[in-house]
């Protein structure tokens, strides 16, 4: 009987244990790039919540500025949807092994606040390493004429 009962208090604290981990992406400023998009697409608050900054700072098609908290619970409340999204031509910069820019072409359809959109945007994605750490500190999305 004292062997099931610690067998259970193990298994509980290893539960918890593992349960608390977060989702580190691969240390690098494309892959942790990739990582945003895939988030939004499969409209993952918790990697994002991962991945951005405290200070972290959209600017969406409009050129209306965001900050990433209000990004984030956009995408947790499926006030930002993404059904579909590729990423073409992405290149990756990075200066003084703690800063990157990444930038590409993002072909993408979905919804903002109910509004649908199915376009063509060209993207900036600033990568910065804080306390060792890749996170995403700013983006920003220009419409391309077509």
């Amino acid at each position: 009987m004292k062997n099931v009962v610690l067998f259970l208090i193990l298994s509980l604290l290893t539960t918890i244990a593992f349960g608390q981990q977060k989702v580190i992406p691969a240390q690098d400023p494309t892959a942790i790039g990739n990582t945003f998009f895939k988030a939004l697409l499969d409209e993952d608050d918790k990697v994002l919540g991962t991945i951005v900054s405290d200070d972290l700072d959209v600017i969406s098609f409009d050129g209306q500025s965001i900050d990433g908290d209000l990004f984030v619970q956009n995408v947790a409340g499926n006030i930002f949807i993404v059904e579909t999204g590729v990423v073409m031509d992405a290149v990756t910069r990075q200066y003084n092994n703690d800063a990157a820019v990444m930038t590409g072409t993002w072909q993408a359809k979905g919804s903002i606040d109910g509004q649908g959109f199915d376009t063509t945007l060209a993207f900036s994605v600033v990568s910065a390493k804080q306390a060792g750490v890749w996170k995403i500190v700013n983006v920003q999305f220009t419409p391309v004429s077509q």
